[in-house]
């Protein structure tokens, strides 16, 4: 895996410092350890040579150090330090860290085996562009791993905060279209962070987050403040089947985006 570093744009690089200061603070840090715990389990799914992490919470990389991947690369927009001494991980090296624009990733198409986007389609000028630059880099079989904001939820009015006056925030439904349309299958629903909003995360003794359902009335409701969104690349034109018998024995099917390519 060959990496050379792109130069970061200004802008974007001012939204991830800015950002990357919030998730600093106490209020930012209780997001943190709530996401922590679900990308724990989406973790250590990853498996292969090389992990590419694109996001601004570079101590969020020590969940992936027990992953069976050989290498482990943190992106970032911006010149970052490290918060903390590095895991060496399972393969007993440290990660790399790559100072690159989210949409001109410095590696080869299908270079890496997994992808994780922390917040990353949030600070890019073009989400669609960031997210099919992930597609590119990730193998035929690889393991991608969004997690966002959810703007059909409170966390919308959480722009009113300096840190997220620029952020974009993408909603999980047009995300799945996203990735339908480039040929990702999701491994399972979209998880929901159990926290209605900022403020409410701020307050003090408020109850831990978690993703998931935070109760009987969350259930299968899409309102939580943030989400975790996992997919699998499939080969160009297929999809396995959501259900039916095709999906039962594992024979991947033509997507309808193929098939329209076919009819044109």
């Amino acid at each position: 895996m060959t990496a050379a570093v792109s130069p970061p744009g200004g802008r974007r690089e001012a939204v991830a410092e800015a950002f990357g200061i919030w998730l600093r603070s106490p209020v930012g840090t209780r997001l943190v350890e709530a996401e922590r715990e679900a990308l724990r389990g989406a973790a250590r799914r990853f498996h292969g040579d090389a992990l590419l992490w694109v996001g601004s919470a570079p101590r969020l990389l020590d969940i992936t150090s027990q992953c069976m991947v050989r290498a482990r690369v943190f992106a970032t927009p911006q010149r970052v330090g490290c918060p903390m001494a590095w895991n060496s991980g399972a393969s007993g090296r440290e990660p790399q860290v790559v100072v690159a624009r989210p949409a001109r990733l410095p590696f080869g198409a299908g270079e890496v085996d997994g992808v994780v986007l922390h917040h990353a389609l949030e600070m890019a000028v073009d989400p669609r562009a960031t997210l099919r630059e992930a597609v590119r880099v990730l193998r035929v079989g690889g393991r991608l791993v969004v997690v966002g904001f959810n703007p059909l939820s409170p966390w919308l009015f959480a722009k009113l905060l300096p840190a997220f006056r620029r952020l974009r925030a993408v909603s999980a439904p047009r995300l799945l279209d996203w990735l339908a349309l480039l040929d990702l299958a999701l491994d399972a629903r979209p998880s929901y962070l159990s926290i209605p909003s900022v403020w409410a995360l701020a307050k003090p003794g408020a109850r831990s987050p978690r993703m998931g359902a935070g109760g009987r009335w969350w259930r299968g409701l899409p309102i939580g403040g943030a989400y975790l969104v996992a997919a699998r690349k499939a080969a160009p034109g297929l999809i396995e089947a959501p259900r039916g018998p095709a999906a039962k024995f594992g024979v991947p099917v033509p997507s309808a985006t193929a098939l329209s390519r076919l009819a044109a």
